[in-house]
């Protein structure tokens, strides 16, 4: 059985514990394998704005995504144990605002899909990325990448997002918020339906005008689960295989008594991603607020991820 469809664990001890990007010892390849073994969040796009005229949105299924990171294995393994994480470093460093969690997920993908096309690793080349849209002179929009399909000779919009939002009872996409409380599902859904995918025409650099033949929007990320939920009915929507773990209401004292608090390390940004092992040995104590309250973010138990958030009411939560 694939890990990428293995059962899931009910405990806390043993929720979610591995996915095989753990296999990977350097970060930024582990990363990318990651950013390759995740499913998309949906298993079919959520039509959030029916009243209005859109253009049809697909998704790659979880199936999809399994042969990309099973055909990039090899090229993966060269990256972990050569010299050639140089290539990939080099890469993702040399971009913009490469320390935004956000820009690291593009980086990766479009370094994927640039790196396995020459490979013959897949049939995707990139005709542009980071396209920008004008109203005039003003600047509306930008979509994230223009590809040429050549299996199936077609020009592909993918528009990216990586997501670690909480969820909450019932569990609809507006019930699944980001640590920023303005940030939700359903409205980052919205935003990509109603803005970037309303483009049909593509001025790139290098290959002239092309139309959009197909829309793609790629949501990857973690899902955190309220600590004290059981047997979790996942909505059709939701990809069952998609990576899911806990978060504990910072004021529920009763199930914080559950966790050993002197053994959470608070996580650094980019661990969102895989965690660093590295930062284990560089603790520093844990941030409370002056009633000694945890702070609100993510933590690591040991490898196991937990975030520490209020409770959501409304799908309100506060900022880091």
């Amino acid at each position: 059985m694939s890990e990428l469809n293995a059962p899931r664990p009910d405990s806390l001890e043993t929720y979610a514990t591995y996915a095989p990007w753990e296999a990977y010892q350097r970060p930024y390849v582990r990363d990318l394998a990651y950013v390759l073994a995740c499913p998309n969040v949906l298993t079919q796009w959520l039509d959030v704005t029916p009243h209005q005229n859109t253009h049809a949105i697909s998704v790659h299924s979880a199936h999809f995504w399994q042969q990309q990171f099973e055909g990039y294995q090899q090229r993966l393994k060269e990256l972990d144990t050569t010299n050639a994480y140089q290539a990939l470093t080099r890469y993702l460093l040399k971009r913009p605002s490469p320390n935004r969690l956000g820009f690291h997920f593009e980086g990766l993908l479009s370094f994927w899909l640039k790196d396995g096309f020459a490979r013959r690793l897949h049939p995707y080349e990139t005709l542009a990325n980071n396209v920008q849209l004008f109203n005039g002179k003003q600047t509306t929009g930008e979509l994230d990448l223009i590809l040429y399909n050549h299996a199936e000779n077609l020009v592909e919009h993918w528009e990216l997002a990586i997501k670690f939002f909480m969820g909450s009872a019932p569990f609809a996409p507006e019930n699944w918020v980001g640590i920023n409380s303005n940030d939700n599902l359903q409205r980052k859904m919205t935003h990509m339906q109603t803005k970037q995918f309303c483009t049909v025409w593509i001025d790139t650099e290098n290959h002239g005008q092309v139309s959009i033949d197909k829309r793609y929007g790629v949501i990857k990320g973690r899902f955190f689960l309220p600590i004290n939920t059981k047997g979790f009915d996942y909505p059709t929507w939701l990809t069952p295989s998609f990576p899911m773990h806990k978060w504990c209401d910072k004021y529920d004292k009763l199930n914080l008594a559950k966790i050993n608090i002197d053994t959470l390390r608070a996580a650094h940004y980019i661990e969102w991603f895989s965690k660093r092992d590295f930062y284990d040995d560089r603790q520093s104590p844990i941030i409370n607020s002056e009633n000694g309250i945890l702070k609100t973010g993510l933590y690591f138990a040991g490898d196991r991820p937990i975030v520490i958030y209020p409770k959501l009411r409304d799908g309100a939560g506060d900022k880091f």
